[in-house]
């Protein structure tokens, strides 16, 4: 099998981004004091490390974009004080209508706490379109609604269980333009949650002690096994270390690698116990 192949079968559902989405077309209510909520189920059972690997992305179609209020609930958080990531843009002052401009299908809004810029909606009124990208929660100096609340990402998402429902609240603020949440997404990409369990990893046939690890790698072979072979690449798909114990011997006792040499980030440890693969094990070097 090609060796880059493999290595990419190696790492999926391992490495990769976790993305979940609700695709109901949601209308929101015109002029609606109340509102409307879309939600999404989320069943991992994780804490948050890396704050800035989780991205909330959104399609709206809306005209007038500064009726728009859209807040963000997460797990254990309460409706009413949804933390804004959009409210009523372009209004300047705190009775003010806002923008003109409108949100169009298809244009993602990705809201992401490493994000550099705010949602700045143009200057081509009704026949313009709030352009798509990543940003920074963006909100008015406008009071309506008062029950979404300004918030940082990074603080927020710090720590989360994200074990729950994530749920988006929508909020127009004045009658006549109409418009619809089309679809929206969670994303906890690759590295969200690194570094949140540094006890040991095992499987069957060894445990690793103590991960991440900085100078040395420390494993205890646990297995009377006579066919033990283990590889360890790096992200790049790289084997940095290969094993296997002299078939004379019993896979057992504690093993030190050296990893003075090996740059700081994720490896992959894949074992193979009496012609079995073993649970692929993700380490970390600090």
């Amino acid at each position: 099998m090609n060796k880059k192949l493999f290595f990419s079968i190696l790492l999926s559902g391992v490495l990769g981004a976790q993305t979940f989405s609700n695709t109901t077309l949601t209308a929101i209510p015109d002029n609606s004091t109340a509102g409307v909520i879309s939600t999404i189920p989320v069943n991992l059972v994780k804490t948050i490390s890396d704050p800035s690997k989780v991205t909330i992305k959104m399609d709206l179609t809306h005209t007038w974009c500064g009726d728009v209020t859209v807040g963000l609930v997460v797990p254990g958080g309460a409706t009413s004080g949804a933390i804004a990531l959009i409210k009523r843009l372009g209004s300047t002052t705190t009775t003010g209508i806002g923008s003109s401009v409108n949100f169009a299908a298809g244009n993602i809004l990705a809201f992401n706490s490493a994000a550099t810029a705010y949602v700045v909606p143009g200057t081509g009124g009704t026949n313009s379109s709030v352009p798509a990208g990543t940003y920074l929660p963006t909100v008015s100096s406008t009071l309506a609604p008062t029950d979404y609340t300004v918030a940082n990402l990074t603080t927020l998402f710090t720590n989360l269980s994200v074990s729950g429902n994530w749920s988006l609240k929508l909020f127009d603020a004045a009658v006549g333009d109409t418009g619809s949440l089309n679809n929206w997404q969670v994303v906890f990409d690759e590295g969200t949650f690194l570094g949140v369990n540094t006890s040991i990893v095992s499987t069957p046939a060894l445990s690793v002690l103590g991960n991440p690890f900085k100078e040395t790698l420390n494993l205890k072979l646990n297995t009377s096994a006579k066919d033990v072979r283990f590889d360890i690449y790096s992200m790049e798909g790289k084997k940095v270390y290969s094993y296997q114990q002299s078939a004379s011997k019993n896979a057992s006792g504690d093993l030190k690698i050296p990893t003075e040499s090996w740059s700081s980030g994720v490896y992959i440890l894949s074992s193979v116990v009496n012609g079995e693969k073993m649970m692929t094990i993700k380490l970390i070097k600090k």
